[in-house]
């Protein structure tokens, strides 16, 4: 072999070196990069008393004057407390933590009142539906997330106030 195909040859070999490196970092970037940026640990939440009720008067609230309808509330006692009031009908409500069950994070509300409650750190949507309440509609991450909870409520027609009962 002349020395031409030598230098040739050993460009060859250094290039193939460079590709097959850079393939490989690029492998173990992929690779651990979820590893890297996954939540450290799930996070529980503090519940609220037992025996706590929030009351809302719906006059304070005309947005959810009509349905459906939904609306977050944020309140500092009995505890720091988001919550998501839908009206799905004249006299029927859903209540929903208005935090993320995975690590408590703030949930975005849908654009339209039957939307999906979405979660901006992890990209969960859990469902505002009726027959499907709560319950994670997507999940692209694919993080250990479960059903969204329900706060239990009462209408009071006469009065236009929605007591929500906390434990």
């Amino acid at each position: 072999m002349n020395k031409k195909n030598q230098e040739k040859q050993s460009t060859r070999r250094e290039f193939l070196r460079y590709v097959g490196s850079f393939f490989a970092s690029g492998l173990v970037i992929s690779a651990t990069y979820p590893i890297l940026t996954s939540c450290e640990k799930d996070e529980s939440l503090p519940a609220p008393p037992p025996g706590s009720n929030i009351t809302i008067f719906l006059k304070d609230h005309p947005e959810l004057n009509t349905f459906p309808s939904i609306k977050k509330f944020t309140f500092q006692t009995p505890v720091n407390l988001s919550i998501i009031v839908k009206r799905n009908a004249e006299k029927k409500f859903l209540v929903f933590s208005g935090l993320c069950p995975h690590q408590g994070v703030d949930l975005e509300l849908p654009k339209s009142a039957d939307g999906n409650l979405l979660c901006p750190r992890h990209k969960a949507e859990f469902s505002t539906l009726e027959s499907t309440k709560g319950e994670v509609v997507a999940n692209p991450q694919g993080v250990k997330v479960g059903v969204l909870p329900l706060y239990q409520s009462e209408f009071d027609s006469d009065r236009n106030v929605l007591i929500i009962k906390l434990s």
